[in-house]
C-alpha cells in the first residue's frame, strides 16, 4: 500500500551511569578511585533509501527507541556505547517536529538526519581525581533523554508534474510517454495514488508524476487535494492537462478550467504557482471540426504566453511534438538550477572564509528565568544536563556541583539579571538559595 504520511514517537538511548568504585593496595592499604565512565546512548537517525518506497512500514509500528549506553564498571572499565537506531525512509521524505516545523528534507540516496542524539555517559569517580579531591566517592548519572513525536511526509521526486481535473487523461498520457503503467478507466478519480514514469528522449531521461485529479477547493483539502498537491512541490516543470471533450460536452470554456487549476496552485503554494509550465489540451480526437482548436488556442493565449500543444493521448496524435517540447523545457529548467547551485556554492565558499572565536568553555548563553510564586525557575539545557547527571543525595557530589556552578559564574549572571540574594533558585531538581 502507498502511504505518504506518518507520525511516530522516537526516543534516543539514555547515557550509562559512571561507576563509583575503589580498589585497595594491600601492601599500602590505600584506596584508589577506579570507577569507569558510562557509555553514550544511541542516537535516532533517519536515512533515505531507495529500498523503501512508501511510509507504510510506520502504519503498525509507532514507537522507536535506541539502545541505552551501558554503565561504567570498576577498574576504569567504560560502559559500551548504545547502538544508533537507523530508521530507513523513502527518498524525498520531509521530517517535521510536533509543531510541524521542517527539520530535514532527505532528497538524496543515503542522506541522513540525526533526529535525536543519545544521552552522554556519566563520568566515573576516577575522572574526578585531582590534587584537591583525591578520593572522590561519587560518580555522574547518565544523561536521561526525552521521547518526542516526529511527523514524516513523503514528497515524490519528479521533474515534471501532470496537473489536471479528474478524467482529463493524465494517466493515459503518462502511459504513452513513459514506462509507467497506471490503472486507466473512463471515469473520474481512477488515479488514487501518484504514479511515476521515466521519459527517455534521445540522451535525456527525466521523471514525470501523474497525481490524482485536482478539483475546485483542492488547496484547502477538498478531495484530499492538498495531500496530492504536495507531491508536485519538487517538480521543476508543470504540465496543465486540459480535457477538451469535457468542455465540449458541458458547453464550458477550456480556458476557464485552466484558470481554475492555476488558482488552486496559487492558493496552495506561491512557489509552486510560479514554476514554469506548458499546456496540453487533450482528447482532440473527439473534435471533428479542427478549426475549433484555433479559437480555443486564441482564448488560452489571452491568459498565458507558455507553449500550448493540442494532443490525443488515446490515439497518440502530436505526442511526439509534446515530448520534444517537454524535453526541451526540462533541459532549460535543469540548466537554470545547475547555474543557481554553482552560484550558491561560490557564496558558501566565501562564507567559509569567515573565522569566529570559540566560545569560552564555561560561558552560558540563552538562560531564561521565570518567576513562579516568588521562586525563580532557571531554564538552560546545559545547566539542566549538569544537574540531572549529579547525584544530589551525595554530599561530596553537591560540593563539587556548587564549586562548578560558581566557577561558571552562574550566581553573578543571575544577579545581573535582577535576582536578589536570598532568592530561591530552581534548576531542574536542584533547589538552592542565591547567596554570596
Amino acid at each position: 500500500m502507498f502511504l505518504d504520511e506518518a507520525k511516530i514517537n522516537i526516543k534516543p538511548g539514555d547515557g550509562g551511569s559512571g561507576s563509583a568504585s575503589f580498589f585497595v593496595l594491600k601492601d599500602r592499604k590505600k584506596k584508589i578511585a577506579c570507577g569507569g565512565n558510562g557509555g553514550r546512548g544511541g542516537a535516532v537517525i533517519f536515512r533515505a533509501s531507495s529500498n523503501v518506497s512508501t511510509l507504510y512500514n510506520f502504519k503498525n509500528k509507532v514507537h522507536y527507541k535506541a539502545i541505552n549506553g551501558e554503565n561504567g564498571a570498576s577498574n576504569k572499565k567504560a560502559g559500551r556505547n548504545g547502538e544508533d537506531l537507523i530508521i530507513q525512509v523513502p527518498i524525498g521524505t520531509i521530517i517535521k517536529n510536533a509543531n510541524k516545523e521542517m527539520l530535514a528534507d532527505l532528497e538524496e540516496e543515503g542522506a541522513e538526519f540525526i533526529a535525536a542524539k543519545g544521552g552522554i555517559g556519566g563520568r566515573g569517580n576516577a575522572s574526578f581525581v585531582s590534587q584537591r579531591l583525591k578520593f572522590p566517592s561519587f560518580a555522574e548519572k547518565g544523561e536521561k533523554t526525552e521521547e518526542q513525536w516526529i511527523e514524516l511526509e513523503l514528497r515524490l521526486l519528479a521533474d515534471v508534474a501532470l496537473v489536471g481535473y479528474p478524467n482529463a487523461g493524465k494517466s493515459t498520457l503518462i502511459s504513452k510517454i513513459s514506462n509507467a503503467r497506471p490503472r486507466i478507466a473512463d471515469y473520474p478519480f481512477t488515479t488514487l495514488i501518484p504514479n511515476l514514469g521515466v521519459v527517455s528522449s534521445g540522451d535525456t531521461n527525466y521523471v514525470v508524476a501523474d497525481i490524482p485529479g485536482i478539483i475546485k477547493g483542492a488547496h484547502a483539502g477538498v478531495g484530499l487535494g492538498d495531500k496530492f498537491l504536495r507531491h508536485i512541490m519538487r517538480a521543476i516543470l508543470n504540465v496543465f492537462v486540459l480535457d477538451i471533450e469535457y468542455a465540449v460536452l458541458n458547453n464550458t470554456d477550456v480556458s476557464k478550467n485552466f484558470l481554475e487549476l492555476r488558482q488552486e496552485l496559487k492558493l496552495f503554494d506561491k512557489e509552486l504557482y510560479e514554476k514554469n509550465y506548458i499546456v496540453a489540451v487533450n482528447k482532440i480526437d473527439v473534435i471533428s471540426d479542427r478549426s475549433a482548436l484555433i479559437k480555443i488556442e486564441k482564448k488560452l493565449k489571452k491568459h498565458t504566453d507558455k507553449d500550448i500543444i493540442f494532443i490525443s493521448a488515446f490515439t497518440g496524435e502530436n505526442i511526439d511534438i509534446f515530448i520534444k517540447t517537454l524535453t526541451k523545457k526540462v533541459a532549460e529548467e535543469k540548466k537554470k538550477i545547475h547555474e543557481s547551485v554553482m552560484d550558491k556554492e561560490k557564496e558558501d565558499a566565501a562564507a567559509k572564509a569567515v573565522y569566529t572565536l570559540e566560545e569560552d568553555e564555561y560561558s552560558i548563553d540563552n538562560i531564561e528565568v521565570k518567576n513562579v510564586n516568588g521562586e525563580y525557575v532557571v531554564k538552560n539545557k546545559r545547566l539542566e544536563r549538569i544537574i540531572s547527571m549529579t547525584n544530589l543525595e551525595n554530599e561530596e557530589a553537591l560540593i563539587y556541583l556548587r564549586n562548578k556552578l560558581k566557577k561558571m559564574g552562574i550566581g553573578d549572571k543571575l544577579k545581573k539579571m535582577g535576582i536578589n540574594e536570598g532568592s530561591t533558585i530552581i534548576i531542574g531538581e536542584l533547589v538552592f538559595e542565591l547567596i554570596e
